[in-house]
């Protein structure tokens, strides 16, 4: 799965040179299969469903990862110093040379709960309802935008789905929709319900 990503250009790394594209593809090789083998997850096995998100954040260089087989077995892949000063006894470090990173399995009842923005993009993708999260998205010029830097991808049935970044936080909206100057009141009913009607995670309770 790894090798044939990286093999078959599902991944865009901008303007990048031959280079500096060689070296991210191996850092990411690096990040998900030292991930999986630290989760248990066995990089040579012939799951039915896996989902992976590659998170990066340019500004301050770090990776956050997701990998989800068979909708049950979930490994989180991380380099953030953030999450790491706020809870770093439950990672495990995994050095391989100069290369570190941090790996935590978990159940996805636990996914769901401690990681409503994760959750909230993955159950979009393996559900197939990126489309309509797009409409929601579009209701209104106002509607909140926040920039995640994410690429995700879902192999179910020998079919590979690629998706673009998903522009939406769930724990942005989770209260509703309140701050922002110009978004008029039926606009934000408008939105709120067609978050709801994807019947993933309820906003505005």
């Amino acid at each position: 799965m790894n090798e044939y990503l990286l093999n078959n250009n599902f991944i865009s790394f901008g303007q990048l040179d031959s280079i500096e594209s060689k070296g991210m593809k191996e850092a990411l090789t690096r990040h998900r299969l030292l991930g999986a083998q630290s989760c248990n997850i066995i990089p040579n096995k012939k799951y039915s469903h896996i989902y992976i998100e590659d998170g990066f954040n340019d500004q301050y260089g770090y990776y956050n990862g997701i990998l989800v087989m068979d909708n049950k077995d979930v490994c989180e892949i991380t380099t953030s110093s953030y999450k790491l000063n706020v809870d770093s006894l439950s990672y495990t470090k995994i050095k391989d040379g100069n290369f570190i990173l941090y790996t935590k399995k978990t159940s996805i009842e636990d996914f769901k709960m401690k990681y409503p923005d994760e959750y909230f993009r993955y159950e979009i993708v393996v559900q197939d309802k990126v489309n309509d999260l797009k409409k929601c998205l579009a209701s209104d010029p106002y509607t909140p935008k926040p920039r995640i830097h994410v690429r995700s991808y879902y192999f179910a049935d020998k079919k590979l789905k690629n998706y673009e970044l998903i522009q939406m936080k769930y724990t942005d909206i989770k209260d509703g929709v309140i701050g922002i100057p110009y978004f008029k009141e039926e606009k934000k009913k408008e939105f709120i319900d067609c978050i709801n009607n994807l019947n993933i995670l309820k906003v505005g309770k």
